[in-house]
């Protein structure tokens, strides 16, 4: 509709809350907001990918790497933290959004995570670790048949991911 969208976090502890019984909990969500310009921008009136009750990744949520678009719409990768240990397990999961209505969450892939820390790449710097059990992505680009997924391996090492495109089809 000729609007521009962005992926935002809700700022303080402010959330959606919902009854008893929803899929949905309350906490941390990835929101949006809309522009007409790119310039002045308005939080949109609905939640957008938010903690679902099925899912341990709901301690904390936020953005990755800058949605794509692909044939079945915008492919967004997205960090979820599953409360353990002192900072919690980081994660990457995935989140099919509606090509012309991005409010529209076609398909998630919680409570399976994409991407989880691997401590193997970790292994030749491990007396440097001061995190472990993080994998957060900030990147994608299309690699032709595969997409080629960039990301931080706790903190301290980058990683390069490649992902065929069939994984993120419509089930």
């Amino acid at each position: 509709d000729g609007r521009f969208w962005a992926q935002t976090r809700p700022l303080g502890d402010l959330y959606f809350a919902y009854p008893p019984g929803s899929p949905w909990v309350s906490g941390p969500s990835i929101n949006l907001a809309t522009s007409p310009d790119a310039l002045h921008w308005k939080p949109f009136d609905r939640p957008g990918i938010r903690p679902a009750a099925h899912s341990a990744a709901s301690a904390r949520m936020g953005g990755g790497a800058p949605p794509i678009l692909t044939p079945d719409g915008w492919l967004s990768l997205w960090h979820g933290v599953e409360p353990i240990g002192l900072v919690g397990a980081y994660k990457t999961y995935w989140a099919l959004l509606d090509r012309d209505d991005p409010s529209r969450v076609l398909h998630r892939s919680d409570p399976h995570p994409l991407l989880s820390a691997r401590a193997d790449l970790t292994a030749p710097i491990d007396e440097l670790m001061y995190l472990r059990d993080i994998v957060f992505t900030t990147g994608i680009a299309d690699g032709g048949d595969r997409y080629i997924v960039a990301s931080g391996e706790a903190d301290l090492a980058c990683r390069i991911t490649h992902l065929p495109k069939a994984l993120f089809r419509l089930p």
